[in-house]
């Protein structure tokens, strides 16, 4: 058995959510939630353990070729990706 963590992910820029394509290349293990009306937009992930956020932050690097950096969900500190 696993388990799921939680993490959020901040794109430096604005980008163009395309809900479709990010469907198509996550992982079935992970789900999420993009937020659009902040300051500079996130997403909410929920990752069971059989996936990395290495994998998803590379996925979406390679979607929106924007900087972005991630943590652990309600934590403080952010991690450069």
């Amino acid at each position: 058995m696993g388990w799921h963590t939680n993490y959020e992910i901040e794109f430096a820029d604005k980008i163009e959510w395309d809900e479709d394509k990010v469907a198509g290349v996550l992982p079935y293990t992970v789900k999420y939630l993009y937020l659009r009306d902040l300051e500079k937009p996130r997403v909410m992930l929920c990752m069971y353990s059989q996936s990395s956020v290495e994998e998803v932050l590379y996925i979406l690097k390679t979607l929106y070729h924007v900087d972005m950096r991630y943590r652990f969900y309600d934590t403080e500190e952010w991690i450069a990706a």
